[in-house]
């Protein structure tokens, strides 16, 4: 078994089954049929991303019998800035975020994709400009406003800098011996958005930590988008890698 992934493979086993119907080694009607679905599977590929499988079997004199199934998965969109609040300076192809305000204020900003299925990963590096204000990220349902301001009672999902909870049943305090973000001002974070499981969690690549949340898709509902918290001027979001 092999696979095909891009369309000009599979013009070459188009070109292959063409030289078997000029040296008479083909079934006319088999021609006819993967001629068809050669034409379809090119069309997939030029709309999706499939994986395409397929088998030869040796055993047939003529042409080979070759069985065919594709998983056809939307393509994937890398994670960028998109919609924003207040003063916030968005740059770097729209990878990194900055609190450019006057003075120090709300600033939100999220990313342009929307998850509603599947398991996805976002890695960012938050950097704070000094220990004293809070910052945090979260997922929010993108039927809410940027600002957060809503009449729907939506709510969002996520951790603070200072290690506490922001969900919708209100801020939770963790521990306060607990440390992970708290007391830095630089943190890299790997966050992973469980669709299917309706679920969150993230990894500090520092400290190594994993914490996780469930989410009530009643209170945050899908599709989810990623939402970063600046309030001090010089604060800054960059996005990093998404799988």
């Amino acid at each position: 078994m092999f696979y095909l992934i891009v369309s000009n493979e599979l013009h070459d086993l188009a070109e292959r089954l063409e030289k078997a119907r000029i040296d008479d080694d083909y079934v006319e009607t088999d021609l006819r049929t993967w001629t068809t679905i050669l034409e379809k599977l090119k069309d997939d590929i030029n709309t999706f991303s499939p994986s395409i499988f397929i088998q030869e079997n040796s055993k047939e004199i003529l042409v080979p019998k070759m069985y065919i199934s594709t998983t056809l998965q939307q393509p994937r969109q890398k994670e960028q800035f998109g919609e924003s609040y207040g003063p916030v300076y968005i740059e770097n192809n729209d990878f990194m975020a900055t609190h450019i305000g006057r003075k120090n204020g709300t600033v939100f900003v999220r990313g342009i994709s929307e998850y509603s299925s599947g398991i996805h990963k976002i890695q960012f590096l938050f950097t704070k400009n000094s220990l004293k204000y809070t910052t945090w990220f979260d997922i929010v349902s993108a039927l809410m406003p940027i600002s957060g301001a809503s009449k729907l009672s939506y709510e969002g999902y996520g951790w603070s800098s200072d290690d506490d909870i922001y969900c919708p049943d209100g801020e939770i305090t963790v521990d306060e011996n607990y440390r992970d973000m708290k007391g830095q001002t630089s943190f890299e974070i790997e966050l992973q958005l469980d669709c299917d499981n309706r679920k969150i969690s993230y990894i500090n690549q520092r400290t190594k930590n994993q914490r996780e949340l469930n989410i009530d898709i009643t209170k945050c509902p899908f599709p989810w988008q990623v939402r970063f918290y600046l309030f001090e001027i010089g604060d800054c979001i960059r996005l990093l890698h998404q799988c």
